[in-house]
C-alpha cells in the first residue's frame, strides 16, 4: 500500500516506518529535516520529503494517490493558542484533506494524556479530562477525527500510546525523549543513590510492539476504534532501578519518597488489543535490553 506518514523520522515514527518497510509498503514521510535519519532515507521504497505541519500545499500534494495516512507528528506550543495553532488545526487539515482526497484509512497517534485522569481504571469509554495543553490537543484532534469519520467513508482509528521506550530502530534514529531511564543509568554508573517515588510506574511499551498495532490496524477494516498503546503489566521505576543496579553491579541505593501513591495501580484497559489483534505485550525483557544498551552506550 502507498502510505503517507507525518513524523516518520521521530522516535515512534521511525519504528512505524521500519515495521511498514518490513512488510513491503511504499512510504512517504513528511519531515522537517529529510536528512535527520540517513539510514531510514536509504531504505528502498521510502521517500522523505521536506515539510512541516504548517505547509498545506506540500501535505496536499503528497496525500494525492495515497491509500493510507498515518499522523504521528506533533506541533508543539507552550500556550493554549499556540498548541491549537501548531497542532490541532494542522491535524484537522490532514484528517479532512485525506478524507476529501479519498484516502481509505487514517490512523491518528493520540496519547494517554488525552484522558488526563489516573484515579480510576480506564477503558476506551472513559471521558477525556486532559490536564495540560498536550492532552487537550490530542483529545480535541480525536474528536474532530471522530466527527470526520461520519462525513466520509475513510476508516478512522486512534492509537493512544503511553510511556514508549526503545533503542534507536536504525543507526542515527532517536530513543525516547524522556530522560528517566538515562538518569537512572547515569546514577548507577557513578554509584550514586537514586531517589524515586514509591509505587510510581506505568504500563511501559516497547516502540517495536507499538508499531505492530499500526500494522494490524492498517490491515484491518475497523472504524472509530480506540486502542491504548501499552503493555499489560504495570512496572515500577523502582523495579527498573533495581535491574539497572544489578546489571551495572553498582553500589547505588534507592531512596523512595512516599507521595501516597496507591500500591495497587489504576490500569488502562489493553484487552481490545488481544481481542481484535491477538496482541498482548509484556515489556519487561525489552526494558532489560534497553538498560543494557544504555549501560553499554554510556
Amino acid at each position: 500500500m502507498r502510505i503517507f506518514i507525518t513524523g516518520g523520522t521521530g522516535f515512534i515514527g521511525s519504528y512505524v516506518v521500519q515495521e511498514l518497510y518490513n512488510h513491503n509498503h511504499e512510504i512517504t514521510i513528511l519531515a522537517r529535516n529529510p536528512n535527520k535519519v540517513p539510514n531510514l532515507k536509504a531504505l528502498k521504497g521510502v521517500l522523505i520529503i521536506k515539510g512541516d505541519l504548517s505547509e498545506k500545499k506540500i501535505i496536499y500534494e503528497n496525500l494525492i494517490d495515497k491509500d493510507i495516512c498515518i499522523h504521528v507528528a506533533l506541533g508543539w506550543g507552550n500556550e493554549a493558542m499556540t498548541m491549537m495553532t501548531n497542532d490541532t488545526v494542522p491535524s484537522i487539515y490532514i484528517f479532512e484533506t485525506s478524507a476529501k482526497l479519498g484516502i481509505k484509512k487514517m490512523i491518528y497517534t493520540s496519547s494517554t494524556a488525552a484522558i488526563g485522569r489516573y484515579d480510576i481504571n480506564i477503558d476506551s469509554s472513559t471521558k477525556c479530562l486532559p490536564k495540560d495543553f498536550y492532552g487537550a490537543t490530542k483529545a480535541s484532534s480525536e474528536n474532530y477525527l471522530h466527527a470526520i469519520s461520519y462525513q466520509y467513508p475513510m476508516l478512522c482509528n486512534i492509537i493512544r500510546p503511553g510511556y514508549t521506550f526503545g533503542n534507536p530502530v536504525v543507526k542515527g534514529a532517536n530513543m525516547e525523549s524522556d530522560t528517566r531511564f538515562r538518569n537512572i543509568i547515569e546514577s548507577v554508573k557513578n554509584n550514586e543513590d537514586i531517589t524515586l517515588i514509591k509505587f510510581d510506574g506505568t504500563q511501559f511499551i516497547w516502540a517495536g510492539d507499538l508499531a505492530k498495532i499500526y500494522l494490524k490496524l492498517l490491515e484491518s477494516n475497523f472504524n472509530r476504534k480506540y486502542y491504548f498503546g501499552l503493555g499489560y503489566k504495570y512496572i515500577s521505576w523502582e523495579a527498573i532501578a533495581k535491574e539497572a543496579i544489578i546489571q551495572a553491579k553498582s553500589s547505588s541505593k534507592i531512596n523512595l519518597i512516599d507521595k501516597n501513591y496507591n500500591s495497587i495501580p489504576k490500569l488502562f484497559d489493553v484487552s481490545p488489543l488481544k481481542k481484535d489483534f491477538g496482541l498482548e505485550f509484556d515489556s519487561w525483557e525489552k526494558i532489560r535490553e534497553h538498560i543494557k544498551f544504555l549501560l553499554d552506550k554510556s
